[in-house]
């Protein structure tokens, strides 16, 4: 399987990022890679950032590869079809209408500027078969594999249900429908989200496979945090995009309960998005606005250090395909309590877990843990066993096993 060429098509890639996506997509590509799967790796975007990560820079407009190429990471730009008066005619109808906090003002325009040039890739790099992640990328795969005749394995990280919280955006839906019913294979990071695919979607369960997301650790990331945790005051911790998807709102209503019993704590909010007005709107309102910390965005090295700084992790998501962000945590030595509305929650067995909308019980968990050291203790030492089980080598196995079954199933065909 050592020459199996896979052309995929994702919509970030880490170090350049706006979530999750990127840091999956970055890691198991590089499992992949590893394991001496070719990966051409698409992108819609091309910024300088990328010029200092090592990986092999192609311009979609130019395409010419050879096999050397493969052994590493191509990052091939479609930004100049952007900028071209022929994309004009695949625009989005403007009937629909979106949320451009949610998703981006240009975002349905990128969407189908991506898939047109799609096509031409398909048509000039060799592959075996197409791996797509998640709706925005969907429309470009089966273009694609209308090109090349390819199966397509589609990694679904999310769904439109999730995101809005089953207030659905219509287009949206239908280009995920349309990936989802193209797809020969479709991958679910959950079996929570698989259930959403088969039954807001319709989609035959044969055809959809739970891969778990999972974390790169080192022997050296097991350590103790305990000490940089005596102040007297004790913070709680949220990390997520501001949206109705992360539920911030209940854990601010849960925060209000908690203080009520102990005053010297902090509640940590790192983050942006539209919900960061009615948030701060609320602490107000629930009289807790001095013992809320809006934090914003942070860097990655600025976000370990408040994992490790955090007495707890809370991650009260009314819909999560997965929640990377417990991983992380959990790698940085920090209880976690999570909603039992998360695919992480099937997987982390460490970990305290709570129904989002339940603000009871979440302040009483989260007061069990800054009340009793043994309980901080034993979830943060017993939590990075449960990651031990879930390394993107042994996830992109899987991956792998998915690869050869789509293109066994073709040849028989």
């Amino acid at each position: 399987m050592s020459s199996l060429k896979v052309l995929t098509f994702g919509w970030e890639l880490a170090p350049v990022l706006s979530g999750g996506l990127g840091v999956v997509c970055r890691d198991l590509t590089d499992a992949l890679v590893s394991k001496d799967i070719s990966v051409t790796f698409v992108v819609p975007k091309l910024p300088y950032t990328f010029l200092h990560t090592g990986f092999s820079l192609i311009n979609a407009s130019d395409v010419a590869l050879d096999d050397a190429t493969f052994n590493k990471l191509a990052i091939i730009s479609t930004l100049d079809p952007y900028l071209t008066n022929a994309n004009s005619s695949y625009c989005i109808n403007q009937k629909f209408r979106y949320d451009p906090e949610l998703y981006g003002v240009n975002l349905m325009h990128d969407v189908e500027c991506y898939a047109l040039t799609a096509a031409s890739l398909a048509a000039k790099v060799e592959h075996d078969l197409i791996h797509a992640h998640d709706w925005m990328t969907g429309i470009a795969a089966i273009k694609a594999k209308q090109i090349s005749g390819k199966p397509i394995v589609f990694h679904v990280h999310s769904t439109e249900y999730d995101r809005t919280a089953n207030n659905p955006h219509p287009l949206i839906l239908e280009y995920e429908k349309s990936a989802l019913l193209a797809a020969d294979k479709i991958i679910a990071i959950s079996e929570y989200t698989k259930k959403i695919i088969i039954e807001k979607f319709k989609i035959d369960p044969q055809k959809i496979s739970v891969i778990y997301n999972a974390i790169n650790t080192k022997p050296e990331d097991y350590k103790t945090y305990r000490e940089s945790r005596k102040s007297n005051e004790k913070m709680v911790l949220f990390l997520a995009r501001l949206t109705i998807q992360k539920g911030a709102d209940y854990l601010l209503k849960a925060a209000q309960k908690v203080i009520q019993k102990r005053k010297n704590v902090k509640f940590v909010i790192v983050g942006k998005g539209p919900m960061l007005s009615k948030l701060i709107d609320m602490s107000f309102e629930l009289g807790i606005a001095d013992k809320v910390i809006f934090a914003g965005s942070m860097a990655h090295n600025e976000v370990d250090r408040a994992y490790k700084e955090a007495d707890l992790f809370v991650m009260p998501s009314v819909s999560e395909p997965f929640g990377l962000t417990c991983l992380e945590a959990i790698k940085n030595g920090t209880p976690v309590l999570i909603s039992k509305q998360s695919g992480a929650s099937e997987v982390i067995k460490n970990a305290l877990k709570v129904d989002f909308w339940d603000t009871d019980d979440m302040a009483s968990k989260i007061l069990s843990v800054l009340e009793h050291s043994s309980l901080s203790d034993s979830l943060q030492d017993n939590g990075y066993y449960d990651l031990r089980k879930l390394t993107w080598s042994g996830q992109a196995d899987k991956v792998i096993a998915i690869y050869q079954l789509v293109l066994s199933e073709q040849t028989n065909k």
